[in-house]
Formats: structure tokens, C-alpha cells, sequence
């Protein structure tokens, strides 16, 4: 959101905070929940061009669920099967910002799905939700044995930790070997705070803001932290994060690093937040923890 529709929005969403703090929080809710600034795909970029060569030789299908259809990119190993891995992009990209670590992971013999989540990419709808993340990633996985892994950056971390560790009721865990969490955030209250600090959703306002969060999830916001679900899960992961990411504070990292033995954290130095997607080393480092 631009700085001058700020300052036209933030007086108005302060006034309706507490004249009408229902239907604001609600209107806030639905904001926060729809991605905009979505990531552009520069054909003139040749780690651009590298990933639609790479998305080419998939097999593209939709999957319906309960709120509208998935994208999934498909790609099978010569030989071998030895399992298959999810991959989950983050907040306003797509899969194909995960074309890189398909190679190494078909190269291991495995099978490779890539989805777009709802409202991103090929996906329908217009809000990114949990729940609606999880139908998704349940309708796309509901013949599945368990899974070989998931390599999932930024939100998508945040979904992949939800989904393997059952974190909303309605939904079964997904079964899952592995997890491989790319520059992901320790929690959601941080961006829900700062959310309602940038748009001036006063302090009824945000207590309706998360009376929505818990209506639709069973959990408060603040409740949707990374440490207790990944020590709850004990998957065997490994976080890969960049000391100078701006967007997602090594700081998560670390704090994820605590959920227990199980959890293994590796510095991506000088990666950043999305230079980290198209670094060798960061694909072979996932493919080698899924095998190994």
C-alpha cells in the first residue's frame, strides 16, 4: 500500500475502529489475507528463463477443492521412484520461484510437485488463508503415501509447519519425512501487529481483527508460532536462512533452530530474502537432506 493512500486510509480505518469495530476488523482481515505486489516474472531474467525451460518439461493439472482449484506442476524422475516432495512457494509469488530445486531433486529420484497456492500464480481465488492453504495441499495430496519432504520458503514455511504439525483442528496432518523451511517466519502475530500499526486499525478494531483469525482457524494469531509446532511434529528439518534477509529476521531462524535436536539450521550468508531461491548450494543443501 502506497504512503499516500496511508494517509487517506488510516484516519478513516481509526474512526470506523471504534464506531463500527466488527465490520472493520472484518474488512481488515480480508485485506491482510489478499496478496498484492506479487512477484513479477521478467522473461529478460535468465534464472526467469531457467525456471519456465525448467516448468516447460512438467506436467501442468488443477485440483479442485472445496473453494476453487490448485495449479500443481508435476515432474517425474528417470528410473527409480524413491518418494515424492512438495515444494510451497511464499506470499505474492508462485511456483516457479521454486523451479530451482527441482532438478536435484528429480537427480535423487524423486518425484517433484510444485503448487501454486490459492490466489497465487495459476490458482484461483483472491485470499491466502491457512485453511484455504490447507485444502489445497489436502485435495492435491489425497492419494498420497507419505511424503519424501516439503521445501517451503517464507509463508509457505509457515503453511508447510502448520500442515505437518496439525496445527488447525479441521484438518489432518500431512504426513511428511522431512521439512525444509527457506527464509520462514518464526510466527504471524508480528505481521498482524504491524498490519494494523500501518493501516491504523485502532484497539477494538484490531481485538475484531483477531476474533476473525480464531472464527476461521480455532487459534488466536498469536498462537500460530513455529517453535512449539515443529517441537509437537518432530520432523527432522532443516532451516536454511540468510543473516541479511530484510524481510524475515535471521532471528526466526534461530528461534525455530530451538524447537529441538530434530531441527538443523544453516547461515545462507549474502542470500537474502529471494536471491536465496536461485542459489545452487541452497537446492543441493535441501535435495541432500531429503536423501539423506
Amino acid at each position: 500500500m502506497t504512503h499516500p493512500a496511508l494517509k487517506v486510509i488510516r484516519p478513516i480505518v481509526k474512526a470506523s475502529s471504534a464506531l463500527s469495530p466488527r465490520i472493520v476488523g472484518k474488512l481488515a482481515f480480508r485485506l491482510f489475507c489478499t496478496p498484492v505486489g506479487r512477484a513479477k516474472i521478467d522473461p529478460r531474467n535468465p534464472a526467469i528463463r531457467k525456471a519456465q525451460g525448467m516448468f516447460a518439461r512438467g506436467t501442468r493439472r488443477l485440483v479442485s477443492h472445496e473453494d476453487g482449484f490448485a495449479s500443481v506442476a508435476e515432474f517425474r524422475p528417470e528410473g527409480h521412484l524413491r518418494g515424492s516432495v512438495l515444494l510451497l512457494h511464499g506470499w505474492a509469488s508462485q511456483g516457479l520461484f521454486m523451479a530451482g530445486f527441482v532438478e536435484p531433486l528429480l537427480a535423487k529420484g524423486y518425484r517433484v510437485l510444485v503448487l501454486d497456492l490459492p490466489a497465487h500464480g495459476a490458482s484461483s481465488g483472491r485470499l491466502l488463508t491457512f485453511p484455504r492453504a490447507l485444502q489445497a495441499i489436502t485435495a492435491l495430496l489425497r492419494s498420497e503415501a507419505p511424503l519424501a519432504g516439503i521445501v517451503a520458503h517464507s509463508f509457505g514455511g509457515a503453511v508447510a509447519t502448520v500442515a505437518a504439525s496439525g496445527g488447525i483442528a479441521a484438518y489432518e496432518p500431512v504426513r511428511t519425512k522431512k521439512l525444509v523451511l527457506v527464509s520462514a517466519p518464526r510466527g504471524m502475530q508480528p505481521y498482524g501487529d504491524a498490519f494494523a500499526r500501518m493501516i491504523g486499525l485502532g484497539k477494538r478494531g484490531h481485538g475484531a481483527f483477531d476474533d476473525e483469525v480464531l472464527a476461521l482457524t480455532g487459534r488466536p494469531m498469536a498462537d500460530f508460532y513455529a517453535r512449539p509446532d515443529l517441537a509437537q511434529a518432530g520432523i527432522p528439518t532443516l532451516v536454511l536462512h540468510a543473516p541479511d534477509d530484510k524481510e524475515i529476521p535471521f532471528s526466526d531462524a534461530e528461534e525455530l533452530a530451538r524447537a529441538g535436536n530434530h531441527v538443523t539450521l544453516v547461515a545462507m550468508p549474502g542470500l537474502g530474502h529471494r536471491r536465496i531461491l536461485f542459489a545452487p548450494e541452497v537446492h543441493d543443501a535441501a535435495a541432500d537432506f531429503i536423501a539423506g
